[in-house]
């Protein structure tokens, strides 16, 4: 029986899973971050090896236990760090096959299962990614909060501090979120925020936080956090749009697969892609994923062995994955 090893490598975490060709999912575990550009090749490969050796039960250097290694990893977006981390990768002796991908790819595959089709991610930040059918790639968005980031957490956050900014002064309407804003940093007023902004206190993370508050206002009908999701969810359809032009699928029937918190917000930020989308790519359709990235990586594994993705193998992955619970791995830091 082959067996697969899948990883998602991410700037927080990293997932992995085992299973076999046909869908049975036999063990996941997680670890700390893999993101390229943060750890380096030399982070990676730590976390990879400590999940190896925690996984010795399914292979050693005498048997190779797996088939194929199958790994989407943070911040590798160019074909060259990408081969250069699966050669480095090939020498651990853990895969007959092994295969580094970026996470856009594995988020797109948790929704399609490894089909073709277009994934908008949005986060913290945010990026819209797909795949045609012949195989070819693109992205839009992914430019980092201060050139980018548009339909993201952060741009959510920082729109409501502008809109309460502006209501303060009379030049913009009243607001649910200046009062949501006051009691969430606890400031006596909205002129607190200068001091936050401008000596530190208030990052990125801080900014992409406040997107939460601006989902419940807009739950209580507050005008302004409406337009805020709505402004956001058609910045992400514009990125996927402008993905679906590149790759000439703007009459082709294709997913779009949305993952990330942003989502959470309801169905004003969905909607509101959708209406862009559509613009561009009438057929497409919206896709909410079942599978965590990590099964994305599962997937791709399986296709690379030549096993489609049909009902038996998804509901077998489904019923398998159920079952199990995440294990920490030995990868605490020392």
């Amino acid at each position: 029986m082959g067996l697969v090893i899948a990883i998602d490598a991410g700037g927080t975490k990293t997932d992995c899973l085992i299973g076999t060709t046909q869908g049975e999912i036999l063990a996941k575990s997680v670890s700390g971050p893999a993101n390229y550009q943060l750890v380096g090749i030399d982070g990676v490969l730590r976390v990879i090896s400590e999940l190896l050796r925690a996984t010795d039960d399914y292979w050693s250097h005498e048997r190779h236990g797996f088939e194929v290694m199958w790994i989407g990893i943070a911040g590798v977006d160019r074909p060259g760090e990408r081969e250069q981390v699966a050669m480095s990768l090939r020498n651990l002796g853990a895969a007959s096959k092994v295969i580094v991908d970026n996470d856009a790819m594995i988020a797109l595959a948790s929704g399609t299962m490894g089909k073709p089709g277009i994934v908008v991610i949005a986060g913290t930040g945010s990026i819209a990614f797909g795949v045609n059918g012949e195989g070819k790639r693109t992205r839009a968005g992914g430019w980092g909060y201060i050139l980018g980031d548009e339909g993201s957490a952060y741009y959510i956050g920082h729109s409501a501090l502008n809109q309460v900014t502006r209501a303060q002064d009379g030049r913009g309407q009243p607001t649910l979120l200046a009062q949501a804003i006051i009691d969430h940093f606890g400031i006596d007023s909205i002129d607190g925020l200068v001091g936050l902004a401008y000596t530190g206190k208030l990052d990125r993370i801080d900014i992409a936080g406040l997107s939460p508050l601006v989902a419940e206002a807009a739950k209580e009908g507050d005008e302004t956090a409406c337009r805020i999701l709505d402004s956001a969810g058609a910045e992400l359809g514009i990125a996927a749009g402008a993905v679906a032009k590149a790759l000439n699928m703007e009459r082709s029937a294709f997913p779009c697969v949305t993952t990330g918190g942003v989502f959470k917000s309801g169905k004003a930020v969905t909607y509101a892609l959708m209406r862009e989308l559509a613009k561009v790519a009438p057929m497409s359709h919206l896709v909410e994923p079942e599978f965590p990235p990590v099964v994305g990586a599962y997937f791709m594994g399986i296709r690379e062995l030549g096993q489609e993705i049909d009902e038996d193998v998804r509901e077998r992955a489904r019923t398998s994955l159920a079952g199990l619970k995440f294990s920490a791995s030995c990868l605490e830091e020392d």
